[in-house]
């Protein structure tokens, strides 16, 4: 299909291309089988975003945790620790930034990465201009919203 045969006006044909040639629909019910796949994938694009959120919540908690504590003989304004006799003061050793770390920075990476892909097929799906493709991502986009979304706000607040 060339640029000329494609409509850039929204239409309701049910034998347009989904990403490829080879998946065209040719009937009405390859063409419910597509938009169930939208619908699928959008569904499937809003739970990733929700479980990287989660994955991001845990790694900052247990990031958190890591925290470094200087200790050090003498005066300073913050915990005291006199388990021994011996006055001695700790603090909090502030970061500049977080560490690099294989364990999450990777997994982020690669979580990011599904999230865009998955989002990208969404847009070229939604580029083709097809009322029922159109549609068939916004209702992903909403079973997903529904179902993953208090997920998202609960720990965004």
């Amino acid at each position: 299909m060339s640029m000329m045969d494609m409509s850039m006006t929204f239409h309701t044909s049910i034998t347009d291309p989904l990403y490829s040639s080879a998946w065209k629909p040719s009937s009405a019910g390859a063409y419910a089988g597509a938009i169930t796949f939208l619908i699928l994938l959008a569904f499937t694009y809003r739970f990733l975003i929700a479980w990287k959120i989660i994955l991001e919540h845990r790694w900052a908690t247990r990031d958190g945790a890591r925290s470094v504590l200087i200790v050090a003989a003498g005066k300073a304004d913050s915990l005291s620790d006199s388990e021994d006799g011996n006055s001695r003061r700790m603090r909090m050793k502030d970061r500049s930034g977080k560490p690099w770390r294989w364990s999450v920075d990777l997994p982020r990476g690669g979580m990011q990465a599904v999230i865009s892909g998955v989002g990208y097929l969404l847009m070229l799906a939604v580029m083709s201009f097809n009322v029922g493709y159109f549609f068939a991502v916004l209702a992903g986009i909403f079973l997903g919203e529904v179902v993953f979304g208090r997920w998202i706000r609960g720990i965004e607040h």
